[in-house]
């Protein structure tokens, strides 16, 4: 009877204490963040607009109406200078059935707005390249005046090398999006001139 107690009193004692070791997915998640932070990524926690509800997911069961949102991790890349001109947008990825929408797995969470949609279609040329080259556990991608952000689940397949590829594609995004914004500065002030 005594060993019971006894063991009883070292589970109550240290079971707490093994809540504190990290799972095997939080290691794999720390080392896939600070990776991204080694590439000069922003990693936070965001919740975006599920691409997917169910019903049952927009509406609970006493009839109240719900916004359901999904909870990932946005690795950003902040741009050197604000756009200016090019407009802001976020594509989700789903099929984009019955939709407008220019890509078949990917459509519009924010539409582009304001003056900036004349380039559209530059953008989404430019879009394109980089929505082949994500992980398959990215839902989102947006590009905002000041980032350039993915929506990434980090799923079990996902680990730290897929990282650099991530940040990769970022860093081509930003770059071609700097550069059309500085062409379309440059044509402005010849067409003023």
């Amino acid at each position: 009877m005594t060993w019971v107690i006894i063991g009883l009193v070292l589970v109550v004692a240290f079971g707490p204490i093994l809540w504190l070791v990290p799972s095997k997915r939080d290691k794999r998640l720390s080392a896939m963040r600070a990776r991204a932070r080694s590439e000069g990524l922003v990693v936070e926690v965001r919740r975006i607009p599920k691409p997917d509800p169910q019903p049952e997911d927009r509406v609970n069961a006493g009839g109240k109406v719900r916004s359901p949102m999904l909870e990932c991790a946005s690795y950003g890349l902040a741009l050197p200078r604000s756009l200016r001109v090019l407009p802001a947008w976020r594509m989700v990825r789903r099929a984009a059935e019955r939709s407008p929408d220019p890509f078949p797995d990917w459509q519009y969470d924010l539409r582009p707005k304001g003056e900036g949609r004349s380039y559209l279609d530059a953008v989404l040329t430019l879009a394109a390249e980089a929505l082949g080259r994500l992980p398959e556990d990215v839902v989102a991608l947006e590009v905002s005046p000041r980032m350039v952000l993915a929506y990434w689940l980090e799923r079990p397949g996902s680990n730290e090398a897929s990282v650099p590829v991530l940040a990769a594609t970022l860093r081509d995004l930003a770059a071609a999006l700097e550069r059309l914004e500085a062409d379309i500065e440059a044509a402005r002030a010849g067409d003023d001139s």
